[in-house]
């Protein structure tokens, strides 16, 4: 008769083992693919996290230690309200960043995005903008703020999803004399896309906008998706609705200003923040940037703190799961050999007869598999009941623990900067729970932890009795 044969009829025959034997399989089971499933709903979590917010670095002139940095002395300024005279200073970097820098950190895998910004405050022709909550300095009424970028494309209040391009194009780095506005400053000066806005020079002999006329053509209008909150101030030139982006050129014959021809600043969004030290790494490695001029400083804050929950719900699930299979192992071979034990008159009648102990062995290995078998398969379904509570309930107790860790500040949600006076808040993978679900990877994995932990478990039980000599065991059963 087969081992197959004999593991059968005895499965059958002694249907209380078989039952109590099914149900602790069946649970064991449970417990092993529900941890596998948040295993693997957590690593998906993690991973749309790091896309989602990616990570982020500064690079931007070293004004302490870079040898282009020149302080020129501005002349003495009064001032009315104390009375007194100062000494005005005008710092500036011979070696800044150009669009060429720009594109080729763009360049390096893993960068997402590479953005820069002139930032100017000046008067636009006819142009009238919406007023802000507080009242303007006389000086800067009828001013806005001008936004000289190389790509509005990356430009971080669109990349964040502040603003949105509702009509028109991008200002790109090849762009000249070109500017995009605001749909509802469009719309309150009677202006559309192809419309020009003009300005003039700064000149700093009279402290004003009255040198050559510039004039950028509108190629482009936004949507503002986040406005100054209810009882924010905000002055008129802050509001988003009047900012105007232009590019490079147009920003520099605005300003008036011959020193400064490129960007001392660039802001750099990355694909996954576990890749940091490598997108760095890449970056300094370009040819063609002097590194002695600037310095490069790490944000990756925002997604340590957001993926603290979920990490932490990783190592707590890798843990109960070698607990529970370890646990699993241990009850199941005490189990066996609480029942091998029993069986010492059927291993002496098999001996008698000439079957082997290893054949013995293999019959009581059976056994445990035709009710694994069945058991794993079930555990498909009771793991997709439970699976989804317990994750959830466990990724609470973890973001409990990061508030408490956090002193009450929430990891679960990030707050993206996007201007002076505005913040948008986004939610964050796994901040409204995580989607568990078994698929048939999972029960495959089951099943080969499920084999590993039966050999294991069948051996231990078998080891007391299959080590006695046959006539010890026609002792035990006289």
């Amino acid at each position: 008769m087969s081992i197959f044969k004999r593991a059968y009829l005895y499965v059958t025959r002694k249907r209380g083992k078989t039952i109590l034997l099914f149900a602790i399989l069946l649970i064991m089971a449970t417990f092993v693919l529900t941890g596998l499933s948040i295993w693997k709903a957590s690593e998906a979590a993690q991973l749309d996290l790091r896309q989602s917010l990616g990570g982020k670095f500064d690079v931007f002139v070293d004004w302490n230690n870079s040898p282009y940095v020149v302080k020129e002395n501005a002349g003495e300024e009064y001032d009315e309200e104390t009375g007194k005279t100062s000494t005005g200073f005008l710092m500036y970097s011979t070696v800044q960043f150009t669009s060429e820098n720009i594109a080729a950190i763009k360049g390096v895998p893993g960068v997402r995005y590479c953005g820069a910004r002139q930032d100017n405050l000046a008067p636009f022709k006819g142009l009238s903008l919406f007023p802000g909550t507080v009242l303007t300095d006389a000086k800067y009424q009828g001013y806005t703020k001008v936004l000289g970028v190389c790509n509005t494309e990356d430009d971080e209040l669109f990349t964040s999803g502040t603003l949105t391009l509702a009509e028109g194009r991008h200002i790109t780095a090849e762009d000249s004399h070109t500017a995009i506005i605001s749909q509802d400053l469009a719309e309150r000066n009677e202006l559309k896309v192809g419309d020009y806005l003009t300005s003039h020079s700064y000149t700093e002999e009279d402290d004003s906008f009255t040198g050559p006329e510039v004039k950028a053509q509108i190629v482009g209008l936004f949507t503002p998706n986040v406005v100054e909150r209810f009882g924010e101030t905000v002055t008129d030139y802050d509001k988003i609705q009047n900012r105007v982006f232009v590019d490079l050129q147009t920003s520099t014959e605005i300003s008036g200003d011959t020193i400064n021809y490129g960007f001392s600043a660039l802001h750099v969004t990355i694909d996954d923040p576990q890749d940091m030290a490598q997108v760095v790494a890449d970056v300094k490695a370009l040819p063609g940037i002097d590194w002695k001029a600037f310095a490069v400083e790490v944000d990756n804050e925002t997604y340590e703190n957001a993926a603290a929950p979920l990490a932490a719900l990783n190592e707590l699930v890798v843990t109960l799961l070698a607990v529970i299979i370890v646990v699993s192992a241990v009850i199941l071979a005490l189990i066996l050999t609480l029942w091998t034990k029993t069986r010492i008159h059927e291993i002496g009648v098999f001996l008698s007869v000439g079957i082997r102990k290893p054949a013995i062995i293999g019959q009581f290995l059976m056994e445990v598999l035709l009710i694994a078998v069945i058991a794993f398969g079930l555990s498909y379904f009771t793991s997709n009941a439970v699976a989804g509570q317990i994750g959830n309930r466990l990724l609470e107790q973890s973001l409990q623990t990061e508030l408490e860790d956090e002193n009450g500040v929430s990891a679960a949600a990030a707050a993206v900067e996007v201007g002076a006076d505005e913040l948008i808040q986004k939610p964050l993978p796994g901040a409204d729970g995580i989607e568990v679900s078994v698929g048939l990877k999972d029960v495959a994995l089951l099943y080969l932890i499920g084999l590993a932990v039966i050999i294991v478990a069948v051996s231990a039980s078998s080891v007391t009795v299959m080590r006695l000599k046959p006539r010890e065991i026609l002792s035990k059963m006289s």
